[in-house]
């Protein structure tokens, strides 16, 4: 029932896919388990995983098929090689091609994860949780498995996971390309068991008289199905019981579970559930990723949209979380300034051109929606087609014309009226008005034509004696 909820909560970012080296494993004592790599997955661990969570919902185990592991790990080389971060696309028509369904109508479906310092099976599984990803161990009609990994030039690693089956074909009663033998249900060429038939259920084991609760190994569980069974992560297995995954379980081994009750241990977020943080004093909300959970069961703890998310925090929808990232779900109480759209941001290069230099992760549609331009015309104007691969650094034409900055041209610009001060009059003198200006003229006038008068006759009179 836990494991129903995990699988019913879970849902985790990371793009659909899968590609990883070819790897078959040797034959398995009853009483051996293999274990994982210490901090990254192996095709072996993918397989295992996903043939335990199958299991548990009562399904037959997934079986290793040459073709499929074949194109699994080639699709991984391809992807590393390229940078990708999109599916090479076709997985049933390309496994159709190299062989496998002889002839018959294939059905087949593919994840992938990439990390650029590997990933843990804790992180990958949890992040292929949601139903798209689930399909290879919720549908009956799957029959075969192949799973590898490759790593590119820059350290970042590729896992890939395909299933698969034939429409009407019973399952294994597909023939492995060069096995030179028959194949039917549960028959394996070379006498190679398939990993399905090592999957063994988890038992929960019922705490004792102290209630501390002691899970016993059985011959084909992991600490992955162990861990995930008890809702613990691998890492709680190897602290409370001071072991490491690099070293195998036995069959009968003892280990101590940690649970809510232990002295010292920190009771984990439930399974796909989140822990809402509160905001802060701006009313900004950072929440940290946890183990087992997904963007989807964030979103919708903070009843936020996926894409609201991916917004603030410039992701992609097919980047795969980190536990411990931090997510802005809030960017507070801020008060968004204008921005320019992606095209006013262009700067014409020397040949008065735009351009637009591949990032690692982008696509072609992305970049189309990035600059609201037509894919179709993306593409013509570079030369590609759907087929095309682009890599970083790439740079790719826009024959765009970014439209102004938008800005208030002279006429609309209201005038701004400068501020008139009127000095205040000295102390004690009043204010001269308009009228009392204009009466003091005239007197004044007046004055002047008078005195020219008087003094006129004054100089004539004294002339006359003379």
């Amino acid at each position: 029932m836990h494991l129903q909820r995990f699988l019913g909560w879970g849902l985790m970012l990371i793009v659909f896919g899968i590609g990883a080296p070819w790897y078959r494993p040797q034959a398995v004592q009853a009483d051996e388990i293999h274990p994982g790599p210490s901090n990254q997955a192996s095709a072996y661990d993918l397989i295992l995983a996903m043939n335990t969570l199958r299991v548990s919902y009562g399904l037959p185990a997934l079986i290793e098929e040459p073709i499929v592991n074949a194109l699994a790990q080639s699709s991984a080389a391809t992807m590393a090689a390229n940078n990708m971060s999109w599916h090479i696309g076709d997985v049933r028509g390309r496994l159709a091609a190299a062989g496998y369904g002889n002839g018959g109508t294939v059905w087949a479906t593919e994840n992938f994860a990439v990390s650029s310092n590997g990933m843990g099976i804790d992180e990958i599984m949890a992040a292929w949780a949601d139903p798209d990803h689930m399909r290879p161990a919720v549908n009956p009609a799957y029959c075969n498995v192949g799973a590898g990994m490759a790593q590119t030039s820059d350290g970042r690693i590729y896992y890939v996971l395909q299933a698969a089956y034939v429409a009407g074909q019973e399952c294994g009663s597909v023939s492995p390309a060069g096995s030179g033998g028959t194949s039917g249900p549960g028959i394996v060429p070379n006498g190679v068991p398939p990993i399905s038939q090592l999957i063994i259920p988890v038992k929960i084991a019922t705490p004792d008289a102290e209630g501390k609760i002691f899970h016993e190994v059985q011959a084909g569980q992991s600490f992955w199905s162990i861990a995930i069974a008890y809702q613990i992560t691998i890492h709680d297995l190897e602290v409370w019981n001071n072991l490491s995954r690099t070293i195998p379980l036995r069959a009968g081994q003892r280990l101590f579970i940690p649970g809510k009750d232990t002295k010292g241990y920190a009771t984990p977020t439930p399974i796909g559930m989140v822990v809402t943080q509160t905001p802060d004093a701006d009313g900004k909300i950072i929440h940290e990723v946890q183990p087992y959970q997904a963007l989807f069961t964030i979103a919708e703890a903070y009843h936020v949209s996926v894409d609201r998310i991916l917004v603030l925090n410039g992701l992609q929808a097919d980047w795969p979380l980190q536990i411990g990232q931090k997510l802005m779900i809030s960017p507070g109480n801020i008060t968004p300034s204008p921005t320019l759209s992606n095209i006013q941001k262009l700067t014409p290069e020397a040949d008065g051109r735009y351009y637009h230099t591949v990032q690692s992760g982008e696509t072609l549609s992305w970049i189309a929606a990035l600059y609201e331009v037509p894919l179709s015309d993306l593409m013509a104007w570079n030369g590609l087609n759907a087929a095309s691969v682009i890599r970083p650094d790439q740079k790719l034409l826009l024959l765009v014309a970014p439209p102004a900055t938008p800005t208030l041209s002279p006429t609309t610009i209201p005038p701004t009226p400068s501020p008139s001060i009127t000095p205040p009059p000295p102390t004690g003198t009043p204010p001269v008005t308009a009228t009392q200006s204009t009466r003091k003229s005239g007197v004044s006038l007046i004055l002047v034509v008078v005195t020219i008068v008087i003094g006129g006759l004054l100089w004539w009179r004294f002339s006359r004696k003379r």
